[in-house]
């Protein structure tokens, strides 16, 4: 079984060999395979491929470098195995053998899917490093990054709500909080986060979440969070505070970036900030 990772440094192996991007033939052939890898047993088209590699404008004779690119990485695969059907040719494309190619991506989506939360807890120790790392300014590669974020994000956050069903809310917490690694904003998430965090005590770092998240889709896209999350976030204002805890510099702290976000975009009541007054002046 050959072995791609497309986590950090792109590599190529199989038993003790092992390829890293400069025995790939320079970086067009390496690109070209790491296209192929992101789908894994889906044909991809000539045209498709000339597209990426060349940024929207390939050459006129694109069809010949590309053939002449399949040729050498279907001679390094096979120097790996001994055999040369890892690469194989399709009509008017080609595709990587999900039998022979193993994709560390392929794995990883698999088990954010799967709805298990060990094996999406699993995922941060598989992934290591950047996605397609060697390629930090191509279209293609952003696109791909910005899928596996948003990808990642929704499993990470479906697995935090099973594990506050669970009642592991350090878990819970974990999982929502990979749901940010790859800098991809999960509301849902940060109401796992939110719940976990009330539910193991920490009831203060709770609703600083919440402001941040308001102060994050107040600046960055000019609206409120959700009536989800506002519902998370009164659930828990409305919950007494533990035992010696003082969380008033929070509540103060709400409330002022609630008026100054309010005379900014000139929004209209809000129940929770009022809710905030309200238990401000009770404590007052």
């Amino acid at each position: 079984m050959i072995e791609i990772d497309l986590f950090g440094p792109t590599t190529v192996s199989c038993g003790e060999v092992r390829f890293t991007a400069t025995d790939l033939g320079g970086s067009k052939p390496r690109q070209l395979l790491e296209m192929l890898a992101l789908d894994v047993g889906v044909p991809v088209s000539k045209e498709l491929l000339a597209e990426r590699l060349w940024e929207a404008q390939p050459p006129r004779a694109y069809i010949p470098t590309i053939e002449s690119h399949v040729c050498g990485i279907r001679r390094r695969l096979g120097e790996l195995t001994g055999e040369h059907d890892a690469l194989v040719t399709t009509v008017g494309g080609y595709m990587l053998d999900k039998h022979r190619v193993r994709v560390d991506l392929d794995e990883v989506r698999a088990m954010l899917d799967s709805g298990d939360m060990a094996k999406v807890r699993h995922t941060l120790d598989l992934v290591q490093g950047v996605l397609l790392a060697e390629d930090p300014y191509a279209t293609w590669a952003d696109e791909a990054r910005e899928g596996f974020a948003a990808r990642s994000a929704q499993g990470y956050a479906e697995a935090a709500h099973l594990a506050n069903e669970a009642g592991d809310h350090e878990l819970a917490t974990t999982l929502a909080r990979a749901a940010g690694h790859n800098r991809y904003w999960s509301e849902p998430a940060v109401q796992e986060l939110m719940r976990a965090l009330a539910a193991s005590g920490n009831r203060g770092q709770a609703l600083l979440e919440y402001q941040n998240l308001r102060t994050l889709l107040g600046e960055e896209l000019g609206i409120e969070p959700s009536p989800a999350t506002e519902e998370v976030f009164m659930s828990i204002l409305c919950t007494a505070p533990s035992q010696g805890s003082d969380d008033v510099g929070i509540l103060l702290g709400l409330l002022k970036r609630a008026l100054a976000a309010d005379r900014g975009h000139g929004t209209s009541h809000d129940p929770a900030m009022a809710e905030v007054g309200r238990m401000l002046l009770a404590r007052a």
